[in-house]
């Protein structure tokens, strides 16, 4: 909490700075710096607000970004490029400063995309999950379902209840012609111990037209 208040202070600095300048020329009635001054300060706050999208129409701009980058973190996931589709379920837990918490997300695609997993080609099981965002964890490559019982710590650190579908994870994951793969990070102790700590775990299911991404992050 400290910590953070120190950060809120330290950011808004440059606004008091600039405020205290808009005035100060002002009051001695040089419209040039107020101009300047006021121009800065306004693109202080409207460029922030664009970014984290916080000004109404935001989300115009950033929407063909958004889909341009969801492709290529799907070439990254699968080896194959396309847009998640619809959102049918979505859960977020509150995340700590640190990221911790625990999230799950549930699309419908399309039927291209679903016609092309159902024969995906020999590089989607030897190389992929290969995401620039998780260079630093391990990945475990796609692979056919029924899920393997050796892998059950990762699953019990993925899971959760899908309490507002007719379906579970356990279910696509003991249902023939579905893949998952994961990709994850082990915590060290000193004595030697290891368990999982960082998870982003995926299934798809072509017949069923959905893919499901959840991360998990302690």
């Amino acid at each position: 909490m400290i910590l953070l208040l120190i950060i809120l202070v330290v950011l808004s600095i440059p606004y008091l700075v600039l405020g205290y300048l808009v005035a100060k020329s002002f009051r001695r009635k040089q419209k040039k710096n107020t101009t300047i001054y006021l121009v800065i300060l306004l693109a202080l706050i409207i460029l922030p607000g664009f970014y984290f999208r916080l000004i109404p129409g935001s989300d115009l701009l950033w929407k063909p970004i958004d889909r341009i980058q969801e492709r290529k973190y799907n070439q990254e996931l699968t080896g194959f490029e396309f847009n998640d589709g619809k959102l049918i379920y979505k859960y977020e837990s509150e995340r700590a400063f640190n990221g911790d918490g625990y999230s799950i997300w549930i699309y419908k695609i399309d039927d291209k995309t679903s016609e092309y997993f159902k024969s995906p080609p020999d590089q989607f099981f030897t190389q992929h999950p290969s995401t620039k965002i998780r260079s630093h964890w391990k990945p475990e490559f796609w692979k056919r379902t029924p899920f393997d019982k050796k892998e059950q710590k990762f699953l019990n650190f993925a899971h959760c209840s899908l309490d507002e579908l007719d379906f579970e994870l356990e279910d696509l994951l003991n249902e023939n012609g579905n893949y998952y793969s994961y990709e994850y990070y082990m915590h060290n102790f000193s004595e030697g111990t290891a368990y999982v700590g960082n998870i982003d775990f995926y299934i798809i299911c072509p017949k069923r037209k959905l893919m499901v991404r959840i991360n998990h992050n302690t």
